[in-house]
C-alpha cells in the first residue's frame, strides 16, 4: 500500500460520510465527526507498522499462519486512540462475519463502516503484491454482489449515487 491508498481512503470517506449525512441523520454525525472520521480513515492500517515487512511485501496468497499474523493488524492499531474504532473494526462486516470481534448491524461504529466500504472499493481498484488492479466497473459489482462482504445498505446507496464520480 501506499501514499495514493492513504489519500484516495480519506477522500472516498468524505465523500461517503457526505453522502449518508445528505440521506439521513440516524447516525447523528455533526461535520466535526465527519472531518474526524475522514482523517481517521488514513490510520486504518496503522497495526501494519507491527507486522514483518516479509509478510506485509509477500507476493502471492499468505500461508494461514502469515493470515494470522496479517489480521493481528486491527489490534495493533487499536492501540492508536485517535483511530481506534476504524483501526479495531475496519475489517468488520455487516453481517457479522467480519474480524475481529463479529460485530453486527450498528454495533459496528459507522466511522468503521465507512473506511470499510471505501477500504475495500479502493483496494479492488489499486494493484496489489497480491494481485492487479481491477476496473471501476469490475470493483462495483464485486462489492454489489456481495463478493466483498456484506456492507451497511445505506452506504451501498451513497456507493451507488457515487459511482460515476468514482471513475479514474
Amino acid at each position: 500500500q501506499n501514499g495514493s491508498h492513504v489519500q484516495h481512503m480519506r477522500q472516498l470517506s468524505e465523500r461517503l460520510l457526505e453522502t449518508l449525512c445528505a440521506k439521513t441523520d440516524r447516525y447523528r454525525l455533526t461535520p466535526q465527526d465527519c472531518d474526524l472520521i475522514a482523517l481517521a480513515s488514513s490510520m486504518h492500517d496503522i497495526g501494519k507498522i507491527a507486522i514483518d515487512a516479509k509478510t506485509l511485501n509477500k507476493p502471492g496468497k499468505l500461508t494461514p499462519e502469515e493470515f494470522e499474523q496479517m489480521k493481528l493488524h486491527t489490534i495493533f492499531g487499536a492501540k492508536v486512540r485517535t483511530a481506534c474504532d476504524i483501526c479495531r473494526w475496519h475489517h468488520e462486516r455487516y453481517d457479522g462475519h467480519g474480524y475481529p470481534d463479529g460485530l453486527v448491524g450498528d454495533e459496528i461504529p459507522i466511522s468503521a463502516q465507512v473506511v470499510s466500504l471505501a477500504d475495500v472499493y479502493d483496494t479492488l481498484i489499486s494493484e496489489r503484491v497480491y494481485k492487479p488492479a481491477y476496473s471501476h466497473e469490475q470493483a462495483m459489482a464485486m462489492i454489489l454482489n456481495g463478493e466483498c462482504g456484506v456492507f451497511n445498505p445505506l452506504l451501498i446507496e451513497c456507493l451507488k449515487e457515487l459511482r460515476e464520480t468514482l471513475r479514474c
